[in-house]
């Protein structure tokens, strides 16, 4: 097998500062002989990682991941140890040799990625070629020209062109000794047409992995018909919900200023660029993710939403809000005013305009009071319900009570409402099961029945240190039963409480039912032994099913796709690539419940 001598090895760890290396990914600050920050390798608030620099490794109390420079590169890049030590050896200066035969399989799937990445990083270089200096961009350029790209803009993201022949590639690729087999495998081609680019007529963007690495493509339609933009398919190299246009030049500015400003599209964060702000990025054609939000508190506390101001930009807002702050990402909204998104303020108005408005935001709070404000109508009771309704799921993903306490009274005040009568309500939509309390035991105890999902919940009350972890993956809306859903909501509730404790738990349950369940249970001992292993093999279970219905979802979205009514808000290869993702999630949880690796 390939290996690194012992003595390169140590050759590159005593010139690693691992300060450094960790310091490219999380933002760390001195507190007495450690450093200390957010761990990336789960969501908190409070920095439980830190790193160690006089002995040169790092630790995070929170999830117990721990090790030296190596076993972080290979944590953090989900790469093997001879790679992680390359990348080492590469920012350390140290070159590498190697001894022994290589393992067939891994040097295979080495040089494919690393044939990817080439194959990539020269087509960036293509396109780019091809906008500047060749007659078939000469359109491509001119509408660059319009959007107020300067050349400094177009250079420093090597934006291209890919012209409307949809076989020049495959002869161009093929003409360079490319075979058919690797072409195949990068998501450059059709696979329905041989041979068929998937990329014609379109203002090319290159997409960068944290490194710097071309990995995929995103095209802009010029002319024609099709989705506005489309982007590159899944690769080895590539994982559309991990990455975020334009990370690898807004990284430092990140870091520097600790916010990141993120924008709907390729177009938005690249006008910030060429406004000067240098901290801007895009998720790539579909919803923002959680892992993206993990990605950018790796570099910043602070992300700044700057999605379009139209209403398809509204709810996308809202639904970022929530991920970012339940990933501990700070949270403020840009104001967009008199223009749809900040592409089109650059190219009306101005850099300086932009520039300008990139300092107008609002709290995450005022967002959403200032949109709930705005569905009241006067001296309309029934209005002022809907507000409230609207912001009631908000409210209950603040995950502090004083925070939470004063968002309920600034929401009142706003709204013209009493508090007292708001946190009633907010009362019943924590617990919509509210009327059955009345409902006898025993008629309720005939309505329960079973399952390994109340065997779940049965198992993280009588182990109530499990339910923080479990919390953080699933919710109440991933359970089928309207009993166990309301059970995970006063488990919440009595978790913000601090009073975790069996009966107090217990003694709030709707379903008298359920609540003899678990108590039999408990008393039995059922989950006295192992009961890590039992409330894991639940999460994943049930993650397993929530992820089975967003691929139905999906999957009947891509059925009644029609792209005249939906081609300007989603391309068919964006519900694909999501559908993608879902399968490969799917596949990863029923590998994990299976204990395969």
């Amino acid at each position: 097998m390939k290996r690194i001598p012992e003595r390169i090895v140590q050759d590159i760890v005593s010139r690693t500062d691992i300060v450094r290396i960790v310091g490219e990914y999380v933002r760390l600050e001195k507190r007495g002989s450690r450093w200390t920050g957010l761990c990336p390798f789960h969501n908190e608030k409070t920095p439980s990682f830190g790193v160690n620099e006089e002995r040169g490794f790092f630790y995070c109390f929170g999830c117990k991941k721990g090790g030296d420079a190596i076993t972080f590169v290979k944590e953090i890049e989900r790469c093997g140890y001879v790679e992680a030590l390359e990348h080492l050896a590469e920012k350390a200066g140290v070159l590498v040799t190697y001894e022994g035969d290589e393992d067939p399989a891994e040097a295979k799937a080495a040089k494919e990625r690393q044939s990817l990445y080439e194959l990539y990083e020269r087509l960036a270089g293509t396109f780019h070629h091809l906008l500047l200096s060749d007659p078939r961009g000469a359109e491509a350029l001119e509408y660059a020209r319009r959007r107020k790209l300067s050349d400094d803009i177009l250079k420093s993201f090597r934006i291209g062109y890919a012209p409307k022949d949809r076989s020049w590639l495959y002869r161009f690729l093929r003409g360079k000794s490319y075979s058919a087999d690797f072409l195949e495998t990068t998501g450059l081609f059709s696979r329905k047409y041989a041979g068929s680019v998937i990329f014609s007529d379109r203002l090319m963007f290159p997409i960068d992995d944290a490194r710097g690495r071309v990995v995929a493509f995103g095209g802009r339609i010029l002319s024609g018909d099709g989705p506005k933009y489309i982007n590159s398919p899944e690769t080895d190299i590539f994982k559309k919900h991990d990455t975020l246009f334009g990370l690898s030049k807004s990284a430092q500015a990140m870091r520097t200023t600790g916010e990141s400003i993120l924008c709907e599209g390729y177009m938005d964060a690249i006008a910030f660029h060429a406004a000067g702000v240098s901290n801007a990025v895009a998720p790539l054609g579909t919803a923002f993710t959680d892992s993206q939000a993990a990605l950018i508190k790796r570099y910043a506390g602070t992300v700044v939403i700057g999605f379009d101001s139209d209403e398809a930009g509204t709810r996308a807002t809202e639904r970022a809000i929530a991920i970012a702050e339940g990933t501990g990402l700070a949270v403020r909204v840009l104001r967009i005013e008199n223009a749809k998104d900040p592409a089109e303020i650059l190219e009306k108005n101005g850099p300086e305009r932009l520039k300008k408005n990139a300092a107008s935001t609002i709290t995450s709070d005022e967002f959403i009071l200032g949109n709930a404000s705005s569905m009241l109508r006067k001296g309309d009771s029934e209005s002022q319900s809907i507000a409230f309704q609207y912001i009631f799921p908000y409210i209950a993903g603040i995950s502090s009570d004083i925070k939470r306490d004063s968002f309920i009274n600034a929401a009142a005040t706003r709204l013209g409402a009493d508090p007292a009568s708001v946190r009633s309500d907010y009362n019943r939509f924590l617990n919509k099961e509210a009327p059955r309390r009345v409902v006898a035991g025993a008629e309720q105890a005939s309505a329960f029945v079973p399952s390994s999902d109340a065997e779940f919940i049965a198992a993280i009350v009588a182990n109530s240190e499990l339910f923080e972890s479990a919390r953080s993956e699933i919710g109440p809306v991933d359970f089928d039963d309207d009993a166990l859903k309301d059970a995970f909501i006063t488990m919440e509730e009595c978790y913000r409480g601090g009073d975790q404790s069996v009966s107090a738990v217990t003694d709030r349950l709707t379903c008298g039912g359920l609540k003899e369940f678990i108590l039999q249970k408990i008393s039995d001992g059922a989950y006295s032994i192992n009961p890590e292993r039992f409330v894991v093999d639940g999460v994943r279970r049930i993650k397993e099913r929530a992820l089975e219905r967003q691929k139905q979802r999906i999957v009947a979205r891509i059925r009644e796709y029609d792209p005249e009514r939906d081609g300007d808000e989603l391309s068919l290869n964006d519900l694909l690539y999501e559908k993608m993702f879902l399968d490969g999630e799917l596949t990863r949880i029923k590998e994990e419940r299976h204990g395969r690796p």
